[in-house]
């Protein structure tokens, strides 16, 4: 059975021209490139699959942040995975995977599966405790699709003309990752000159302006040290090819791509403890895989469900969603649709009907605006001075 959800809510951004900037010798000079309009409820994919445990204590707070923001979530059926077809997945002898992270790998396999069985040519598939920004229909996908099709037709072999689709051509790209706790960077060589270069920009990528990122100081440590040893400046993302990405909070497959995935890591892979850990590691054997940095999608504020999974916590964690406990909202996100701040109860519906209201409202003026006390939410991130920040995952 899948539940589906629809808001009621349709942001109309009129974005200007940007300006993209191509780095890679064998790329074209700098050009401009008009930015979409905003994306459909399915954010350009052919569908969105979250990975959700029946029940899931979680899955309220997704289902709202997707009615904030208008997006189409399906939530596929996923079994309780009996013991039996635990121990199908896991190696015979000398198997490294937990109980939880079994089947957390065993639930993205079947959301890959209900995509196949869709006949859709892309899915997004994301994890229930995910968060994206307010604007990310109006906004950040709008600005992001362009610029993944223009590096996606300078890196074929045929360099064709941009293609058209919103999310380019399948062909020439096997997993988009527009959530994850960024990248392993190589050890970067000197130049010439004895500067330090990052091996990743050796391959083609692209920066490209957008406002709606934190400013660095308020981002993630390991976020921000990413973004500084690329170069990346403020209020600007990266889009490259990348060889070791970090989690799964949000990444996009086609048919030919997740009927690869659904066909060798079926089971567990001797020396791999998680799922994304698999993915990272064939991102780095031959999969074309692409990274959007600071990501558009992160997870929120709460515990760990496959922590909780191997400690025998009856139905997992649940994501807190008092203010109190979010108050700082979800790391590397400016207005984050499952912010504390913006839960209204579920029986609720005059506050519900509010709460919508003012995000359409914000979203007609455009993406500055947040309808956060960010003022508020700014003070609670200085525990980092303090080696209190945690780790992304």
């Amino acid at each position: 059975m899948l539940r589906r959800t629809r808001a009621i809510l349709i942001a109309i951004l009129t974005s200007p021209t940007i300006l993209l900037l191509l780095y890679n010798r064998n790329l074209d000079p700098p050009f401009q490139h008009q930015v979409s309009a905003p994306a459909n409820s399915t954010l350009g994919f052919g569908t969105i699959l979250a990975v959700s445990r029946p029940h899931s204590r979680r899955q309220p707070g997704l289902l709202w942040a997707a009615n904030l923001t208008d997006l189409e979530i399906v939530i596929p059926h996923q079994p309780e995975w009996t013991e039996a077809e635990l121990d199908a997945f896991r190696l015979t002898s000398d198997s490294a995977i937990s109980e939880g992270s079994a089947r957390a790998w065993l639930g993205h396999l079947n959301a890959l599966r209900c995509f196949l069985d869709t006949g859709k040519e892309t899915a997004l598939i994301i994890e229930d405790d995910v968060d994206f920004d307010l604007s990310i229909r109006s906004h950040q996908i709008p600005l992001l699709a362009p610029v993944v099709r223009s590096l996606l037709s300078n890196t074929s072999s045929a360099r064709s003309s941009v293609d058209e689709r919103y999310w380019g051509d399948t062909n020439t790209w096997d997993i988009l990752y527009p959530g994850h706790c960024d990248d392993a960077l190589p050890s970067p060589p000197g130049d010439s000159s004895g500067n330090p270069t990052n091996p990743l920009l050796s391959h083609p990528h692209l920066f490209y302006p957008d406002p709606s990122i934190p400013p660095h100081t308020l981002l993630h440590p390991d976020t921000s040290n990413f973004l500084r040893a690329l170069r990346v400046p403020e209020s600007t993302r990266i889009l490259h090819r990348t060889f070791a990405p970090f989690c799964t909070f949000a990444y996009a497959v086609n048919r030919r791509s997740a009927e690869r995935i659904v066909k060798e890591f079926s089971r567990e892979r001797e020396g791999v403890e998680a799922f994304d850990v698999q993915l990272l590691k064939a991102c780095g054997e031959g999969l074309r895989c692409f990274s959007v940095g600071p990501e558009i999608f992160h997870h929120a504020d709460g515990g760990s469900e496959i922590a909780s999974v191997d400690r025998g916590v009856e139905g997992g964690v649940e994501l807190v969603r008092d203010i109190e406990a979010l108050r700082k909202g979800t790391w590397n996100l400016r207005c984050g649709a499952r912010h504390g701040q913006l839960w209204v109860d579920e029986d609720d519906e005059d506050g519900r009907a509010r709460a919508k209201e003012v995000v359409m409202r914000m979203l007609e003026r455009g993406a500055g605006e947040c309808p956060i006390d960010l003022v508020k939410a700014e003070r609670s991130w200085k525990g980092c001075e303090w080696g209190e920040c945690g780790a992304q995952s």
